[in-house]
């Protein structure tokens, strides 16, 4: 009997929508980095991911701010988005699901779903989630001039969004060269550049004259680059539903020289990225899609030392998108019947 790629992950998402929460909800703050008392990882000590949006493969491919990049690093070229639109792949990131989420609109998710928060702080770790012009530290609000919400990976989730000290974790993009400087960093980073820079409402042009920038004045730190690994990628194509959901991506920072400018092609989604950052803490996992064998190809170059083997996917089986499937934040039915979960803070004005 054949059973279909869509319909493995369609398995696994419905059975992962009633193990809500599998860890406990830690709640500590800690922003140390280098120097910190945290585990080492097998594979770097900190991780970067910095989203950029709604941009083909091919697009990207022609702008130099991110082709020059690739010179430095590992170009993941078979590395594909989860779904449209936006919001849904920022909460698989955060997460390891969609939950049922197939738009861009206000979410709360209930507290008692666990995340790769509640993960890192069980061991020890620290996170933080840097969002370029954001009003102010831990705002929850839908949108304020170039920052909006649904970009952001951690607030849609109450277990962050309810908590305000976990809500300290979540800072403006001109903290993050402030901590680098400092020596304060986390162990696990993410990094949203605003509704321009990430070309959401520009270009790939655009964008990629950003990146250039900030990897000169920021990123391109000695220092800072010991055990750090970079992810730069997409989070989704601009294709809608009519074609593969493949973005581009790249890793750089701490990795093999030998590898630097090479171009690897194993089949990876942004649940890859859970699992390597999982694997390299042993952090456990969430149940979700991250332990999904076919979604969860953790990076080649450190398979070795996470002790995992990758399933090779062929081309036939790689679908062309992969819908939100049914769960319970469809038709935002759990903010509807459980308005008690979803109170937020006040608001900053």
């Amino acid at each position: 009997m054949h059973i279909s790629f869509t319909s493995l992950f369609a398995i696994a998402s419905l059975t992962s929508l009633v193990l809500a929460s599998n860890g406990k909800n830690g709640h500590q703050h800690g922003h140390k980095g280098h120097g910190n008392k945290a585990p080492k990882g097998k594979v770097f000590d900190h991780f970067l991911q910095i989203w950029f949006e709604n941009q083909d493969f091919e697009d990207v491919a022609k702008v130099p701010g991110f082709t020059d990049l690739a010179k430095q690093g590992i170009l993941l070229d078979n590395f594909n988005a989860i779904t449209h639109p936006s919001e849904p792949n920022y909460v698989c990131a955060g997460g390891g699901d969609n939950f049922g989420i197939d738009n861009d609109d206000y979410y709360n998710i209930p507290a008692n779903v666990t995340t790769i928060y509640d993960l890192l702080e069980n061991k020890g770790l620290t996170w933080k989630v840097y969002q370029e012009n954001i009003p102010s530290v831990g705002y929850t609000g839908y949108k304020s001039g170039t920052y909006v919400r649904k970009h952001n990976p951690a607030v849609i989730f109450d277990s962050v969004g309810l908590n305000k000290t976990r809500l300290q974790n979540i800072v403006g993009g001109d903290q993050f060269a402030k901590d680098i400087a400092s020596g304060d960093l986390p162990n696990w980073m993410f990094y949203t550049p605003d509704m321009n820079d990430d070309a959401h409402d520009t270009n790939a042009s655009f964008a990629g004259e950003w990146l250039s920038k900030f990897y000169k004045s920021t990123l391109n730190n000695k220092e800072f680059l010991k055990k750090t690994l970079i992810l730069i990628t997409f989070d989704e194509n601009k294709s809608t539903k009519t074609k593969r959901n493949r973005v581009w991506s790249l890793l750089i920072g701490d990795i093999p020289k030998k590898l630097r400018g090479t171009v690897d092609s194993t089949f990876y989604s942004h649940f890859s990225t859970l699992n390597t950052v999982e694997l390299n803490w042993d952090l456990g996992n969430l149940g979700r899609q991250d332990t999904n064998k076919t979604m969860n190809n953790v990076y080649s170059f450190a398979a070795k030392k996470l002790h995992y083997k990758n399933k090779d996917v062929p081309e036939s089986e790689i679908p062309s998108g992969i819908p939100a499937i049914t769960g319970l934040l469809t038709g935002r039915s759990w903010n509807q019947t459980h308005p008690n979960s979803t109170e937020l803070p006040p608001q900053p004005r």
